[in-house]
This record gives C-alpha cells, sequence and structure tokens, in this order.
C-alpha cells in the first residue's frame, strides 16, 4: 500500500466567489443528467409504438442505469486521485453525443445499446458533482446546500415530464434526447472554466480487474432477472448459469478487493455501522421508489388513456414535495446537526405513498395520482438528499468519493434490479392476464397476427397502426363488442401488473423504513478534512481515525 498523504481540500483553495461560480457550474452539470431521467419516462410509451419492442421495456431503462452503475465506483475511485474536472466535462460530453445518438434511433435494440453509452456519461456526471460538493463544503454547513442541488434537480423533474411531454405530443419522443444537446453545450464550457485541476505525480495502481468483475456480476444478474419467468424458465440451465456467474463474480471481487493495493471499493468502509445501513437505505429506497416510479407513465398513458402531457403534469407535484422537504430538511439538519429521524419520517411517508398506488385501477382520477406523488415527494426530499451527506461525514475525507460513488453505487444497483424485476412482472402479467380476457375464441376471430399485436398495451399510441387494426376488426361481424374487450382486456391487463408492481415496491419500502430506524446518527463533522466524529463527542472536527491508506497517495 502507498502510504497516506497530506490531502489539501479543494475548499481550502478557493474563495467564496470561485466556490459560488464552481456551484452553479456543478448544478448545471447535474441538471443536464437530472433533465434525462425525469424527460424519457413520459415519452416511453410514444417510443414503444414508434419502435415496438415492449418485452423490450424494461431495458430501456436498464441499459442506461446498468452501465452508469457499473462506472460510478471508478469514477468515484479516479476522481480522488486525480481530481473530478476532467471526468465531469468528459461525462458531458459522451452524454450530449449519445443523447444525439438516442434521438437518431431507428431501432428498439439500437436505442438501448445508445442508452448505455449514454449511462456511462451520466454515471459520471453524477459521480463527480455529489463528490465535489464533500470537497466544497464541510458536512455540518452541507444541509444548506443540500437545497440547491436538490432545487436543480427538483427543476429538471418539474419541467422535465411536461417538457418531455409536450416536446412528444407536439413534435416527437425524439426530442426528449436531442434537448440534452445545447444544454450540455452550456454546462461543458462553465466546468471548465470553474472547476480547477488537480495536479498529480503519482501513478497508483487502479483495480481494473475489480470493475470487470464488479460490472461482470451486475450484468449476469440483470440478464437472470429479467429473463427469467420471460425468455427463460427460473429452472432453466442458462438462469441458473446467469445466477452462479454473478455470484462467483461477487466472490472473485471480494477477493480482488481485499488483495489489491488501490481497492475500487475499500471493504474496510463496510465495517463501519453508519456506511454500511446508508447504503442498504438507498439500495432499498432505489429498488421501491425509482424501480416503480418509471412505470407509471405506461398505467397513465395506456389504462386511462391519458396523453404524454398529461402523464407528465401528474408527475410534477412530487417534484415540489421533494423540493420543499429537502430545503426545509436541510436546513434543520443544519441548525439541528440531527438527520437521524428525518429520515425515518421520509422513509414511513414513502411507504404510506406506495401502499396508496396499490390501488390504482381503471377509474381512478388524475388528480388523485397527483396527490399521492406529493406525498411520494415529501418523502423523497427527507430520504435521498440526506443519504450523501449522511455517507460522506461517516468515513474519513481522502474517502469521500469513494463513499459518495458507493452510496450512488447502491442506489442505482437498486433501481436497476427494481427497474428488471417489475418490468418482468409487467410483462408477463400483462400477457397473462390480456390471455385470460381476451380469449381463444376473440382471438381466432381476428386473426392471430391483430391478436398479437393487441397483446401490446402501447400499440393504440401509434395512431397510423391502431387505425388499421380498429378498421379491420370492426369490418368483422360483432366487431364493436370484440374492439371493446380488447380494449378493456389491455386496460385491466395493465393495471393488474401495476398493482403487483407497487406492492413489490412496498415490502422495498418496509425494509427502506426498518434500516433507518437502524441507523446510528453520528455527529456532522465541522471541518472539510479529517475523519467520522464520535457518537457523542462534542466536537466533529478535524479529528477521527486516518484511513489505512489516502487514496492514491496524493495531494493538491
Amino acid at each position: 500500500m502507498q502510504p497516506p498523504a497530506q490531502v489539501t481540500p479543494l475548499s481550502e483553495t478557493l474563495d467564496n466567489r470561485q466556490k459560488w461560480l464552481l456551484l452553479g457550474s456543478l448544478m448545471l452539470a447535474l441538471f443536464v443528467g437530472a433533465l434525462d431521467q425525469t424527460v424519457v419516462s413520459t415519452a416511453t410509451p410514444k417510443i414503444l409504438a414508434d419502435l415496438g419492442g415492449f418485452t423490450l421495456l424494461s431495458w430501456l431503462f436498464t441499459s442506461y442505469m446498468l452501465s452508469s452503475t457499473v462506472i460510478i465506483p471508478l469514477i468515484g475511485k479516479l476522481g480522488d486521485i486525480y481530481g473530478r474536472k476532467l471526468f465531469t466535462i468528459g461525462g458531458v460530453a459522451l452524454f450530449m453525443v449519445s443523447s444525439a445518438a438516442c434521438g437518431a434511433a431507428t431501432s428498439m435494440p439500437m436505442l438501448i445499446w445508445v442508452r448505455a453509452i449514454q449511462g456511462i456519461g451520466g454515471g459520471a456526471i453524477f459521480a463527480s458533482v455529489f463528490a465535489t460538493m464533500g470537497d466544497l463544503f464541510a458536512p455540518a454547513e452541507r444541509g444548506k446546500y443540500i437545497g440547491l442541488f436538490t432545487g436543480m434537480f427538483s427543476l429538471a423533474s418539474i419541467a422535465g415530464p411536461t417538457v418531455g411531454g409536450w416536446l412528444t405530443d407536439h413534435l416527437s419522443w425524439r426530442w426528449v434526447f436531442y434537448i440534452n444537446v445545447p444544454i450540455s453545450l452550456v454546462a461543458m464550457p462553465a466546468i471548465w472554466f470553474n472547476m480547477p485541476s488537480r495536479p498529480h505525480n503519482l501513478k497508483p495502481k487502479l483495480d481494473f480487474l475489480g470493475a470487470a468483475l464488479l460490472s461482470g456480476a451486475s450484468v449476469a444478474a440483470l440478464l437472470a432477472l429479467v429473463w427469467a419467468g420471460d425468455k427463460y424458465a427460473w429452472t432453466s440451465t442458462e438462469i441458473v448459469g446467469l445466477l452462479g456467474g454473478a455470484v462467483l463474480m461477487t466472490a472473485a471481487f471480494i477477493l480482488q478487493e481485499k488483495r489489491h493495493p488501490e481497492p475500487l471499493l475499500p471493504l474496510h468502509l463496510f465495517k463501519n455501522r453508519v456506511f454500511l445501513i446508508s447504503n442498504l437505505i438507498v439500495f432499498t429506497f432505489g429498488m421501491g421508489v425509482f424501480g416503480a416510479f418509471q412505470f407509471l407513465g405506461i398505467y397513465v398513458q395506456t389504462a386511462l388513456n391519458a396523453s404524454a402531457t398529461a402523464s407528465g403534469v401528474i408527475t410534477t407535484p412530487q417534484s415540489l414535495g421533494v423540493l420543499f422537504t429537502s430545503v426545509m430538511g436541510g436546513r434543520l439538519i443544519t441548525r439541528t446537526g440531527r438527520y437521524k429521524w428525518l429520515t425515518v419520517v421520509g422513509a414511513f411517508l414513502i411507504l404510506i405513498a406506495l401502499g396508496a398506488l396499490t390501488q390504482l385501477g381503471l377509474e381512478t382520477k388524475l388528480w388523485w395520482i397527483s396527490a399521492w406523488m406529493v406525498v411520494l415527494g415529501l418523502g423523497f426530499g427527507l430520504v435521498l438528499p440526506t443519504m450523501s451527506l449522511i455517507v460522506q461525514n461517516a468515513v474519513h475525507y481522502q474517502y469521500i468519493g469513494v463513499a459518495t460513488s458507493s452510496s450512488q453505487f447502491f442506489r442505482q444497483i437498486g433501481s436497476v434490479l427494481g427497474i428488471a424485476i417489475f418490468g418482468s412482472i409487467l410483462a408477463n402479467t400483462y400477457h397473462d392476464e390480456f390471455a385470460q380476457r381476451f380469449g381463444a375464441e376473440d382471438c381466432a376471430a381476428v386473426g392471430s397476427t391483430i391478436c398479437e399485436q393487441l397483446n401490446d398495451p402501447t400499440v393504440k399510441l401509434n395512431a397510423g397502426e391502431y387505425a388499421l387494426i380498429k378498421q379491420h376488426v370492426l369490418a368483422l361481424p360483432d366487431g364493436e363488442a370484440i374492439l371493446a374487450r380488447a380494449e378493456y382486456a389491455q386496460g385491466e391487463s395493465v393495471v393488474i401488473g401495476v398493482r403487483h408492481i407497487y406492492w413489490g415496491a412496498v415490502a422495498a419500502a418496509v425494509l427502506c423504513a426498518a434500516f433507518a430506524l437502524m441507523m446510528k446518527e453520528l455527529p456532522l463533522r465541522k471541518t472539510v478534512a479529517g475523519g467520522p466524529a464520535t457518537a457523542g463527542s462534542s466536537d466533529a472536527g478535524a479529528g477521527g481515525p486516518v484511513p489505512e491508506t489516502a487514496p492514491g497517495g496524493f495531494s493538491h
């Protein structure tokens, strides 16, 4: 191992004006990544209607989230060693180019592959931005700045669904990707001029094998979850082999981290109970909230027959709830130094909102969904923004990038698993329920080709294709009754699938609340540098245990 080196925090090299300019640049970079996450879910039904591939639905999200998940720990480690400037700018540049390619996609497989590249850029942005927050402000004062970042995220969340819906309805779903290009062109020079570079003269041994093993384990587990019960049986050789491979690669990753002098994810951090519990909270949070949220647009546009714009508008109140509680929660944390019970309250608000959404039906009113989106947002704003503060406060400053990226990694992997599982649940449930409601007799009457087309709930969002289907069905004897049964079967099958999804989300939320109750509260450190304070200490200062080694042995 390389010996520890003295680290000069970024906060000590900048004056107040430079800090605020850098803060504004980071917020703009965050807006770039956050906007994409909110606009795509609104446009998804139209994307499926245009490109087809309802069975590939979950991959539209998981390809992005998987690639961003596996890159985050590596970017966090590299940022600790080399500084975060080039990784932030590079992430925005890659995100911009891949966004343009997403907009030009001509097939669902092409879009999925380009979304995976886009995820690498998005992962680099988020890993760099939130770790830089830890470089700039001490945990004890960081609470009041959380609101600014959450405000920017909320602005993207507020504007994203509405703008995405409007673009989809009036221009094309392709513009929900093209819109990232001009924003990125503004963000890159802002970061270049305002974020300082970090000089370095060491050549640390990077853990590329660990990164490969972690990526392989994640991909294998995801493929198993997406394909199980659909493409292959759960007990098939393919699924068992993928799950076994994931377990073996995870074991190899752990061994690699133990022996490598510069581990991608230092395992000794998991001996820290606050670090461990915080990651379990964000994992279950990601699975329950992000995993389930992605499918709400499918329900609104196919079961309730609402427009993409309306689908975006009803989710906007969630962002208002996030903005309110993140700002107020940040102020309370700064004033009191306490954070545990805010997290607990937020987790239970999430649990209540997800429980209410298990009652969605064909007659549900849009305002009712929006009301529960507010409650979900209030809980969201108390839990997620606080987690990065908690995990950064729990480790020595020299591990702040690794700790931040680990929190994002576990949230992302939870979201990826949630989307994969819930996407499989929706697809399998829909096909089974549709077959029961639109029986063999009706299917024979319309013909196998039309029956297969109707077995996709997004087909009616493609006006031209659905007009031909209706024309064919209505020309049949008793055609109106057959068409009515088909549309009812589509709507009711989507409803049942979405209800199953939200029951799964409730289970994840129960675990999230339980972990929040188990979390130990540490005093907030009053300086940027230093290590974690112990519970009951009077000053969370620059002291604390020195880590086994400083990542890369670098200095500013």
